[in-house]
C-alpha cells in the first residue's frame, strides 16, 4: 500500500461505531428494529470504506454482492457514491468519479449511489457552497438526489437542530431544493425515531405544513426501502398520515423502483407494497415510471431543466394518481 493510500485511509474512513444508536442518541423501544437500522447503517458505512480501498469499480461491486445480501446491497451502493462523491470534492478531475460509476458498475443503482453524494457535501466545509458547480457535473436525471442526501445526512447527525428544533434548510436551497431537503430529512426519520409511527408523527407535527407533505414521503421510502418492522407498524404509520396519506405512500412507490431498478428484491419493500399500498412492487415501482415517462415526454424545456423539475413535477402525478386509487380501491385496516 502506498503512502497516499494510507494516508487516504487514515483521514477519511469511517468507524463502523458511527452507525450506534447510542453514539448518535437515536431512541427506538425494540431491540430487534434497534439491530437491523444499525446494521442498514453500517453496511452504508463498510460499502464506503470498501470504496476507499478499491479503486475498481468492478472489483468493488463484485465484493459488495459478495458481502451483502440482496436487501443490503443498495445501502452499500450509497456508501460507494458518498465516497466517490467525496474525492470528486476534494481532489476533483476532468471526469466525475461518480458519474463514471453511476454511467457504468453502479447504474442499476444510480438513484441511491447520487443520494450517498448529498452526504459527501455535508460532510464538507465548503460543500453546501459548490452544491450547484458539482450536481451540474452529473447526470441531470440524477441530480436532485443529491440535495435529498444532504437532508439525509443533517437529520441523522444534526438531529437535535434540524429534527428537534425544526430548522429551515439553508437559505442557498430554493424551491424545489428545499423540498428535496426535506424528503430527505423525512427519511431520516425513521432512524432518529426508531421506526416508531407515534414519534414519527409528533415530530413532523412540530414543522409548518408547508413541510410536512415531504417529510412524509421520506418516511415512505425509508419505510419501505428500509424496513425493519412488522404489519402493524405500517399500518399504524399509514393511519397517522392522515391528510398526507398519499405522499407517504408515493415514498414506497419509490422505493419499489429501487428494488425494482436495483434487482435486490427485499421482503421489507415487499411487504410495504402488499399492505400500503395492495399490490406488487413491480406494479408500484411501474406507476412511478409511468409517472415520470408522461411528464418526460411532455417536457419542452432542456434536459438540465428536467432534472431540477421533475422530481417536484413526477411527485405531485404520483400523489393525484393515489388519492383517484384511494378512492377507487380503499384499503382496509386490520
Amino acid at each position: 500500500m502506498s503512502m497516499f493510500d494510507s494516508l487516504k485511509r487514515n483521514l477519511f474512513t469511517i468507524t463502523p461505531e458511527e452507525a450506534s444508536f447510542q453514539r448518535r442518541e437515536f431512541k427506538c423501544d425494540d431491540e430487534r428494529v434497534r439491530l437491523h437500522l444499525e446494521e442498514v447503517l453500517r453496511v452504508f458505512i463498510s460499502g464506503y470504506n470498501l470504496t476507499l480501498r478499491i479503486p475498481d469499480h468492478e472489483q468493488l461491486v463484485k465484493r459488495f454482492e459478495t458481502d451483502f445480501d440482496k436487501h443490503q446491497i443498495g445501502f452499500a451502493m450509497e456508501g460507494a457514491g458518498m465516497c466517490c462523491a467525496l474525492f470528486d470534492l476534494v481532489a476533483p478531475r476532468r471526469t466525475s468519479r461518480l458519474r463514471e460509476f453511476t454511467e457504468a458498475e453502479g447504474r442499476d443503482h444510480d438513484y441511491i449511489a447520487t443520494v450517498g453524494a448529498g452526504l459527501a457535501v455535508a460532510r464538507l466545509p465548503y460543500g453546501l457552497r459548490v452544491m450547484d458547480r458539482y450536481t451540474k457535473r452529473l447526470d441531470p436525471m440524477l441530480a436532485w438526489c443529491v440535495i435529498d442526501g444532504y437532508g439525509f445526512h443533517q437529520g441523522i447527525f444534526h438531529h437535535p437542530l434540524f429534527v428537534k428544533e425544526c430548522k429551515d434548510p439553508p437559505p442557498s436551497l430554493a424551491g424545489y431544493a428545499r423540498l428535496l431537503f426535506d424528503s430527505g430529512l423525512g427519511r431520516s426519520l425513521w432512524w432518529v425515531m426508531g421506526a416508531s409511527p407515534k414519534r414519527i408523527t409528533v415530530a413532523i407535527d412540530n414543522f409548518p405544513e408547508a413541510r410536512r407533505a415531504e417529510m412524509w414521503h421520506g418516511v415512505g421510502v425509508g419505510s419501505s426501502y428500509a424496513g425493519g418492522v412488522e404489519e402493524e407498524v405500517l399500518l399504524e404509520l399509514l393511519e397517522l398520515s392522515g391528510a398526507y396519506r398519499a405522499d407517504f405512500r408515493s415514498g414506497v412507490t419509490y422505493a419499489a423502483r429501487m428494488r425494482q431498478k436495483g434487482g435486490n428484491p427485499s421482503p421489507a419493500t415487499d411487504l410495504a407494497c402488499k399492505l400500503l399500498l395492495q399490490t406488487t412492487v413491480d406494479d408500484a415501482a411501474n406507476l412511478a415510471v409511468r409517472c415520470f415517462r408522461e411528464i418526460a415526454d411532455a417536457w419542452t424545456g432542456s434536459p438540465r431543466e428536467m432534472g431540477t423539475c421533475g422530481y417536484v413535477l413526477v411527485r405531485q402525478r404520483l400523489t393525484r394518481e393515489l388519492q383517484l386509487w384511494d378512492i377507487e380501491k380503499p384499503l382496509t385496516f386490520h
